[in-house]
């Protein structure tokens, strides 16, 4: 395996990909994508998706789409509910915004994309490659968490869950496959460091029946925080850079306010160009 292959791994964060879209926009513009391999964990597999279709003209369109209130029910919670309908997110996203996948096939030419899905029974972390039949259910599976979602999704007969359960990170994972120079691209300030917040628990109570699963719920900012050690302090032979937004963004994870979202794509961009007049 070579050792100098190069790796761009893209956090997930719900309605925050829009930082991350931005970024990855600033990159099409520049025709810009040296990297081996991509990494993909929930919506940040999507930001992936389309930065390798290297379609950039509607990408904050389709974020904004996909923060229409149609798809984002706060008060389902009360029913026990979906709070967000991914199902039919992106049934109707597909019907907008259709992938071209013999265009990503041949962007992919030498190159692998890898999407960061969670087993709701060994709770360990899987790396996929899409599927053209069934890449709704694994997409789906990436950005599948369980307060947010309540309909199980399943890969070969098998449950799955959010990535970022798991590893949200997946830098370990870049270096396992040989990556040597590692971009990051997330949706948190630098100084991000993870707690375990009360709706931790409550997604642990909503899969204890899968136990191993809801442990991992319970101890996901342990799993953030090792990340962020390996990447603080990473091994002699390996670089790694981040491109994070300045300060804490102002779009949260189900943000559907639209000036908002606009004005954190802009900031995606601005690093996604201070980033790329360092390393072009």
């Amino acid at each position: 395996m070579q050792s100098t292959k190069r790796a761009l791994i893209v956090e997930g964060g719900g309605s925050r990909g829009v930082f991350s879209f931005g970024v990855t926009d600033s990159f099409i513009q520049a025709s810009y994508n040296p990297f081996d391999l991509h990494l993909g964990v929930s919506n940040g597999a999507v930001v992936q998706l389309w930065y390798l279709l290297k379609v950039a003209d509607y990408n904050l369109d389709k974020m904004l789409f996909s923060a229409s209130k149609k798809y984002v029910r706060y008060s389902n919670i009360l029913f026990n509910k979906s709070i967000m309908n991914f199902e039919k997110l992106y049934q109707d996203a597909n019907k907008v915004f259709p992938i071209d996948f013999d265009r990503l096939q041949q962007n992919l030419e030498r190159k692998k994309f890898y999407v960061v899905i969670s087993d709701a029974t060994t709770a360990k972390p899987e790396y996929i490659e899409l599927s053209k039949k069934n890449y709704i259910n694994e997409m789906l599976a990436t950005g599948s968490l369980p307060l947010l979602m309540k309909n199980a999704v399943m890969l070969n007969g098998k449950r799955k869950y959010d990535g970022g359960i798991t590893d949200p990170l997946p830098v370990k994972k870049a270096y396992e496959m040989g990556a040597r120079d590692i971009t990051i691209i997330r949706t948190y300030e630098q100084t991000f460091v993870r707690k375990t917040k009360f709706e931790n628990h409550l997604a642990a109570i909503a899969t204890r029946s899968y136990p191993n699963i809801s442990r991992a719920l319970l101890s996901n900012a342990a799993t953030y925080n090792s990340a962020l050690e390996f990447i603080n302090k990473p091994p002699s032979d390996c670089t790694i850079q981040q491109i994070c937004p300045p300060n804490r963004l102002s779009t949260k994870r189900a943000t559907t306010n639209r000036k908002i979202m606009k004005a954190d794509y802009l900031i995606g961009m601005q690093a996604g160009q201070k980033f790329l007049k360092k390393n072009l």
